[in-house]
């Protein structure tokens, strides 16, 4: 990275301030709609990852290149080949680029794919809570359980986006202390992360209360990847100063452990294919052994759902989601040799569409089967369905949950679209080539690309926005009448019978 001719300081003071304007409008009137704030985020995360590349020499010879390309296909496969190769290196097995479409998912579905998959299974839903309270100030809720209360935007929320716009800096400020040819900042590029993390739970824990306390602790878990954790947590929480309890939780914690060094014996022995179908088949013994043993019937309802929200849903989400990621990754290996990539995506697009809704259908039989096997209901499923059925929009959040099985497709979607760059006019594009090959001259060069790229990127979002709202308006009638199909085989799944909803 070549920090001394980037300029990326005037950039992100040029972020910082129309960041700040942006916020201030809000304050002032306090009305945003939501699908224009989406937009502003995605056009300032754009934005800045333009300047951030534009940093490093070899990544602004790459973004020239690709302004200068007029070929669909040939902007695609320089944007898409690299990070996927990356990825494939470091979580797949070695595959060649002329295999079929069969050998690369065979070679995508691997163990280190698995663990990727788990850990973000269970991070996904926590940073999904807190980032919906952030936008809407609700109340932020694991089930039935309020976790988060509500709050207005000052000083609370505002307090958890500065610490993890701390959080932000620090990261930022590691990557360019590590690069710089100056021993000192060298050696600070260790610690200065960690010291942005401290300064953060401060301020968090200063301004923000217990929510933000919460989530920092709730964060460490997730970032410790600990899945085992939440089965200890969740059945501690169930049991509150039962005696039984104290051994539940013990034999929690004993099982945890002895799973976790059967696991770390056999992945000595190269068996980590074996290892992680008795992790899983662990889990789910253990699932059905907490519903079925311990004494639910006197567990409070909200303490109930979060034991399904922390212990059940992450494990089965994890595995829907390994499938979609070696999914999306074979799909895009194969599509980088194929003339007509967007076929592949289209197919990566229902693959994971059939994906989600397999994954909803098999959330409900699980649920169902716990309910049977506790006695008591960890979910009212009749009183969701009920809900889902009057109300669908005041279920967001639940549909947002089932949406991680759906993200590394839209990633690939994004992808896709930062290729339609190649459909804007040519003298354009050129324009901003040369302004990206003058970045280390000035600060104005600098700023006019990132503002440009950002730009460019975020244009095709917008249509695509505006395609979607097209295609709703229009054919709205055929997908309400497929989602109340999908609807009713949920119910019959659930053992609910369609008219009682």
């Amino acid at each position: 990275m070549q920090a001394e001719d980037s300029h990326l300081g005037p950039i992100l003071g040029t972020v910082a301030a129309v960041i700040a304007i942006i916020a201030l409008a809000v304050a002032m009137f306090a009305i945003l709609p939501v699908l224009i704030a989406s937009l502003a985020v995605i056009w300032l995360s754009l934005w800045l990852l333009a300047a951030v590349m534009l940093s490093d020499t070899e990544k602004r010879s790459f973004l020239a290149g690709t302004l200068r390309h007029s070929n669909y296909t040939q902007i695609y496969t320089r944007l898409t080949r690299g990070g996927v190769l990356w990825i494939w290196g470091r979580l797949c097995d070695p595959a060649d680029d002329k295999a079929s479409w069969p050998l690369l998912f065979r070679a995508a579905l691997t163990t280190r794919l698995y663990d990727k998959a788990l850990l973000l299974a269970v991070a996904y839903p926590i940073l999904l809570l807190v980032g919906q309270w952030v936008v809407t100030g609700a109340e932020g809720r694991i089930g039935n359980l309020a976790v988060l209360p509500e709050a207005a935007f000052w000083p609370a929320r505002a307090a958890l986006v500065a610490s993890l716009l701390i959080l932000a800096a620090g990261k930022i400020g590691e990557i360019l202390a590590s690069a710089s040819p100056k021993p000192g900042w060298s050696k600070a590029s260790d610690w200065l992360f960690l010291v942005a993390f401290a300064v953060a739970f401060a301020f968090a824990f200063a301004f923000a209360g217990a929510g933000a306390v919460a989530f920092a602790v709730a964060g460490a878990v997730v970032v410790a990847g600990a899945v085992a954790v939440a089965f200890v947590f969740a059945g501690a929480v169930v049991v509150p100063g039962a005696f039984v309890g104290i051994f539940a939780v013990a034999g929690a914690v004993a099982g945890a452990v002895a799973v976790a060094v059967a696991v770390a014996f056999m992945d000595r022995r190269g068996r980590q294919a074996v290892a992680r179908v008795f992790l899983t088949c662990t889990l789910l013994a253990a699932l059905a052994a907490a519903a079925l043993v311990l004494g639910w019937p006197v567990v409070r309802e909200d303490y109930r759902s979060v034991f399904l929200f922390l212990a059940a849903l992450p494990l089965l989400n994890g595995l829907f989601d390994l499938v979609s990621y070696a999914l999306t990754l074979s799909l895009i290996r194969r599509g980088l040799r194929s003339s007509l990539p967007l076929l592949w995506g289209l197919a990566d697009l229902a693959l994971a569409c059939l994906l989600f809704l397999a994954l909803g259908a098999v959330l409900v039989v699980a649920v169902h089967g716990l309910n049977l096997l506790a006695g008591v209901p960890f979910v009212d499923l009749s009183a969701l369905f009920a809900g889902i059925h009057v109300e669908p929009g005041a279920y967001v959040w639940l549909y947002l949950m089932l949406f991680s099985t759906v993200l590394p497709t839209a990633l690939h979607g994004m992808v896709s679209l930062i290729g339609l760059q190649g459909l804007c006019p040519r003298p354009v594009r050129r324009w901003l080539a040369r302004q990206v090959d003058a970045a280390p001259q000035s600060p104005l060069h600098a700023i006019a690309a990132s503002l440009g790229l950002g730009l460019l990127w975020t244009v095709p979002v917008i249509c695509l926005v505006g395609l979607g709202w097209i295609a709703w308006h229009y054919g709205k009638g055929i997908v309400l009448a497929g989602l109340e199909q999908y609807f009713h085989l949920l119910l019959r799944l659930a053992a609910i019978p369609i008219g009682a909803i």
